[in-house]
């Protein structure tokens, strides 16, 4: 006798079922929204935002009123609730003039060098380690950041991770105080003895 109920076939069921439990993931998500500012008051207006938590990255471009609203897959679909670290890629100008050579003649691209780019925030902000920005996002928020320009962060808010990162001496100093030994120099081998 045949089974008046035909199964269907697995192949066709589980990618059904893994999009279903995928989408009810995203029904939690929060939204967080915010705007990037120098202390001035002025926006940066170039530029991402990320927030990531080792596994999921939200992100959103930074708007010319330095404005920002996370998405991880498509526009406006926020983020799952959990502790974000925060930073800024693509902060960056392209310094006015640079695409001419001195006869006022278009540069092509290939006549670009890193002398034409110029920093808008101080590294500190472009790490995840070293930004000091940890967020617990639990519920629709939104955060307010405060950025530096490049080698313009105060004191008081330079986190210790950037001083280790970025500061050579303040890392030797570090280590001095931990009692590590200095880096051992390598050894020169002659080439002529290989």
């Amino acid at each position: 006798m045949q089974n008046p109920c035909p199964r269907l076939p697995f192949v066709l069921v589980y990618p059904f079922l893994l999009g279903s439990i995928f989408l009810s993931g995203c029904s939690r998500n929060v939204h967080v929204t915010g705007r990037v500012t120098f202390p001035d008051g002025t926006p940066l207006t170039v530029g991402a935002i990320y927030f990531t938590d080792d596994f999921t990255l939200g992100r959103s471009d930074i708007d010319k009123n330095g404005e920002y609203s996370l998405h991880t897959f498509r526009k406006n679909d926020g983020i799952p609730k959990g502790l974000y670290k925060v930073y800024i890629t693509g902060a960056v100008y392209l310094v006015p003039g640079s695409s001419r050579d001195q006869n006022g003649e278009r540069l092509s691209s290939e006549d670009f060098s890193l002398g034409d780019i110029q920093f808008a925030i101080d590294r500190q902000h472009t790490i995840p380690d070293t930004s000091g920005w940890l967020f617990d996002i639990q519920k629709n928020t939104v955060i307010n950041l405060t950025v530096y320009p490049p080698n313009q962060v105060p004191e008081e808010a330079r986190t210790e991770e950037a001083k280790y990162f970025f500061d050579a001496e303040y890392r030797k100093k570090v280590k001095r105080e931990r009692g590590e030994p200095p880096p051992k120099k390598p050894k020169l081998v002659n080439p002529k003895l290989l």
